[in-house]
């Protein structure tokens, strides 16, 4: 194959790996606004289902437990517990163990905001994959998981580092199938 040929099949590829990552930020914030909208209906703000999503998973935690699951900071969860107690949806006590401790938990108006929550969910997710056909939804989930590992992988200490680009990481694939499959690979690969 001639140099010339080899760099248009090299830029065709790394514009087809920048326009999918693109469609990938731009379909996380249509869902993300979308979902939005359904809780503005709840009078609940964005990110506040989610703390209370792990609170009904894991009822009576601590702030800090709460903004660890959710991979966000504790000063975040803390003001978004404020605005929940407020509200009525959860409420704060000290811990039985530990009295310097506060725990968080899910009201009884909280927890019926749950299954309205979940029904918000569930619109967001109609209107998201309506016309896909299950297998097609399949096929998705199995190449956004290769996706996610690879990133993931790219975020670990021992990955790739600044003075060293050269690094190799884990990357991942999907098969024929579309589940994935992990190969070795440098970081400068297509």
């Amino acid at each position: 194959m001639s140099a010339k040929k080899k760099t248009k099949v090299k830029k065709t590829k790394k514009s087809d790996h920048a326009e999918a990552f693109l469609m990938i930020n731009q379909v996380a914030r249509n869902a993300r606004t979308a979902l939005s909208r359904h809780l503005l209906d709840l009078g609940l703000y964005a990110g506040q289902d989610g703390v209370m999503l792990a609170l009904d998973a894991d009822d009576g935690q601590t702030p800090g437990a709460i903004a660890a699951s959710l991979g966000v900071k504790a000063p975040t969860v803390t003001k978004t517990i404020g605005r929940l107690a407020a509200q009525g949806f959860l409420r704060r006590e000290g811990s039985p163990d530990d009295g310097r401790m506060m725990l968080v938990f899910l009201t009884d108006a909280g927890r019926d905001q749950i299954k309205s929550i979940r029904k918000s969910q569930r619109k967001t997710e109609k209107a998201a994959f309506a016309g896909l056909k299950k297998k097609e939804v399949g096929e998705l989930l199995a190449l956004l998981a290769a996706v996610d590992a690879n990133i993931s992988a790219s975020l670990r200490p021992a990955a790739v580092s600044a003075a060293d680009p050269n690094t190799a990481v884990e990357v991942v694939t999907p098969s024929q199938d579309g589940s994935p499959v992990r190969d070795d690979a440098a970081t400068d690969a297509d």
